[in-house]
């Protein structure tokens, strides 16, 4: 019997990515041959090896299941396959705000999804159940990080988005409620939102200048809620809460995903942009340094009534000390 190539291992790894994504009554060789536009004869030949799927073939799959060859090409390697998206001209917000939909779906449709975030700033998905204040992060974001030719000279007020941005967002946040996450924050994550409020404020960024007081107070209707949550374990769409403290900066936003067996790792910096990876030492070093963080966080949801409150007291001070501030 003929050996399996390192090319047969390379798409039988691929391809088995993919049948795990599969509903149980759903056929790899169907699915294939519908997408592919090939025989199912044609498509188990794919399956077994016998022929090779062409760049164009991946390039289909990928873009329909989001599975990844970065964990099949560089296993062990120190040089890392990363999937880059920015949100600039020609990758919209929208786009940013779909795609986003999607890797929930792709995590909802998943056996036991894990989501751990090390959380240099309150995960935006939080942001998206209020609509005044989702809409303020999204216009800072258009204005004043991509520098979207449309906003540049309007002033914040809150039905400036489209219905269907805001829509989407009120959609991503009831997909994120409803899977299980493990968040360790610090006390450092509301201090970006508290100076983007405070710096349209000064510059005169909002139609009404009452909007900064408005903002502040659904900062903190806001922090009161997650404080909710936080005591019960369990967010809005019935989704376990896992919530620690960390003292240590935690430097970046970085999610740890296990998503159908398969580890993935998400890295946002530049406000809006993002890393994406699934190969394995990477994903490894990851784990290993949420576990390293996590023991060195205190529980601050389920239990821990004292410490919970004394770190969301510390964020509601925060607040009114910036409402309070004259402008």
């Amino acid at each position: 019997m003929n050996q399996p190539t390192a090319l047969d291992n390379i798409q039988s790894v691929f391809l088995g990515q993919i049948r795990d994504r599969l509903p149980e009554n759903v056929a790899l060789a169907d699915e294939l041959a519908e997408l592919l536009n090939v025989s199912r004869d044609s498509a188990y030949r794919r399956i077994r090896g016998e022929t090779v799927l062409s760049l164009d073939e991946v390039k289909k799959l990928y873009d329909q299941y989001g599975v990844s060859v970065d964990a099949i090409i560089s296993p062990s390697s120190n040089m890392v396959l990363i999937q880059h998206q920015a949100v600039d001209f020609n990758y919209s917000l929208e786009e940013w705000l779909k795609s986003l939909i999607q890797n929930l779906e792709l995590a909802k449709s998943s056996k036991n999804p894990e989501l751990t975030f090390a959380a240099k700033d309150i995960p935006i998905f939080h942001y998206f159940r209020f609509p005044q204040l989702s809409s303020f992060k999204l216009f800072v974001w258009l204005k004043s990080v991509i520098k979207d030719p449309r906003f540049a000279n309007l002033s914040y007020k809150p039905d400036v988005l489209p219905k269907e941005i805001l829509a989407g967002v009120e959609k991503a946040w009831q997909l994120y409620a409803s899977l299980p996450s493990t968040e360790i924050w610090s006390d450092e994550v509301i201090n970006g939102t508290l100076k983007q409020i405070e710096f349209y404020r000064e510059c005169d960024y909002f139609t009404d200048r009452n909007m900064a007081g408005q903002l502040y107070d659904q900062m903190l209707e806001f922090i009161n809620l997650i404080r909710e949550e936080a005591s019960a374990g369990k967010k809005s769409e019935g989704g376990s809460f896992t919530l620690y403290q960390n003292e240590i900066f935690i430097p970046d936003n970085t999610i740890l995903a296990n998503i159908h067996n398969q580890r993935m790792v998400y890295i946002n910096y530049n406000t809006t942009d993002l890393l994406t990876t699934q190969q394995g030492p990477f994903c490894e070093k990851t784990e290993d340094f949420m576990i390293n963080l996590i023991k060195n966080s205190a529980l601050i949801s389920a239990t821990a009534e004292k410490e919970r409150n004394k770190f969301f007291n510390k964020l509601e001070s925060r607040i009114l000390i910036s409402k309070a501030k004259p402008g």
